[in-house]
């Protein structure tokens, strides 16, 4: 994993950067490669929720909207009276819950999301289906982001490179006490589908997750508005899946775990 920062004046400075101080298979090659999916923190996305639903509405998306337990869906302006879980493989995709969005888009060369990152930050995930050049597919992805505002000007562009089709399952940062399914779910580059595969209960981009705590340790406060249940030493959470690592970093966590009876996703 490579760090690179610097404020975007145009699109072509990202992608260049990119090129000279990605290093690795970024850096060293010009190229993403089929064999990868790459994940890169874009910064923080100051457009409002409501402009990027309504961006996206007349752009032809399907937008599904989850607040709370009440879940509209929409093809472009239409309202779908009975949306189904098949709506998920929709593409152009926005999802937004309670405040955050995931908008996914598929294509013939690659397919791209945007979802929520670490702290206030999204992240771009590109999944090459073959090998592309680096900066032209930068470029083509990041002027199409720019033309539904989800792009900030400040970028942290650290990149993370995993390979599409691994034999297991991605080892967790070093001393962070997470079950590796839910590392796995959340560096995943479909979230929908891995959490599907996991056999974990997903509601919009949020995951069931056990916190078990240490001997008088507690939920940090920024965590407890997703507590379902808590004793002295558990608490159940449903958490959002990009919060997964930060939850389990907490110094009152000693492991953080899917329940040991997960249901079946809810879209």
């Amino acid at each position: 994993m490579s760090n690179l920062k610097l404020s975007i004046g145009a699109v072509f400075i990202l992608a260049f950067g990119l090129i000279i101080a990605g290093g690795g298979a970024l850096g060293a090659t010009a190229n993403l490669l089929a064999a990868n999916y790459y994940l890169i923190s874009i910064g923080t996305v100051d457009t409002s929720i409501a402009t990027i639903i309504h961006t996206a509405q007349t752009s032809g998306y399907t937008v599904i909207v989850r607040s709370g337990d009440v879940v509209h869906a929409y093809r472009g302006a239409t309202e779908i009276t009975t949306p189904g879980k098949d709506l998920l493989n929709a593409s152009p995709l926005l999802y937004v819950d309670d405040g955050q969005f995931l908008m996914q888009v598929r294509g013939e060369d690659y397919d791209y999301a945007v979802r929520p990152g670490e702290g206030t930050s999204y992240t771009l995930v590109v999944v090459p289906h073959k090998d592309l050049p680096l900066a032209d597919t930068l470029t083509t992805v990041i002027t199409a982001l720019q033309k539904m505002n989800v792009v900030g000007s400040e970028v942290n562009m650290e990149f993370q490179t995993f390979p599409q089709h691994a034999t297991k399952t991605p080892a967790p940062p070093a001393g962070v006490p997470i079950d590796s399914r839910l590392y796995a779910v959340m560096v995943a580059p479909d979230w929908f589908t891995a959490t599907a595969n996991a056999g974990l209960t997903r509601v919009g981009l949020r995951v069931e997750v056990v916190a078990e705590k240490l001997p008088n340790g507690d939920i940090p406060m920024e965590f407890r508005q997703y507590i379902e249940s808590e004793t002295t030493g558990l608490a159940k959470l449903l958490l959002p899946i990009n919060k997964l690592v930060d939850l389990a970093r907490a110094p009152t966590i000693g492991y953080l775990r899917p329940p040991y009876q997960p249901h079946p996703a809810t879209p």
